[in-house]
């Protein structure tokens, strides 16, 4: 099984049919989560649906952008002050943003999945509580 070069050429038909993990990409996928990107041409074009959805609003000055999972990509200029809250800016981004008289924030990005399994827990504890609190009233009224 060793090549399959020149003159192997007619293993090939005996590999692809017993072994047809032979060929192709093997080994480890990356499952690290990557952040969305946006640009600020889309920011702008987007703004009345951000707004419309509360991702953004307008303040003294310009508008507000809260972007927590997105990177910042500079294609485009922007047309009015944005204040943008963000994971990640590009070079660009940053110039190009601070030139229009805006500013930029970097946040840390969210883990949707621990804030989940938080706010799960919260409401397990509750409900727990509750029922201890039953059981001490229904004991209460048998005694």
């Amino acid at each position: 099984m060793a090549g399959t070069g020149k003159r192997a050429d007619q293993k090939k038909t005996f590999i692809i049919k017993y072994y047809p993990e032979y060929f192709g990409k093997k080994g480890f996928k990356s499952k690290k989560k990557r952040l969305e990107v946006i640009n600020l041409i889309e920011i702008e074009k987007k703004l009345p649906v951000f707004l419309k959805q509360k991702i953004a609003k307008k303040i003294s000055g310009g508008t507000a952008v809260d972007l927590p999972n997105y990177k910042i990509l500079g294609m485009g200029k922007p047309k009015q002050k944005l204040f943008i809250k963000a994971s990640a800016f590009s070079k660009k981004a940053k110039e190009k943003i601070e030139q229009a008289g805006g500013k930029i924030e970097i946040v840390k990005k969210e883990k949707i999945g621990e804030v989940k399994k938080e706010k799960i827990e919260q409401e397990e504890k509750k409900e727990i509580i509750e029922k201890r609190k039953k059981l001490k009233k229904e004991d209460k009224k048998i005694l």
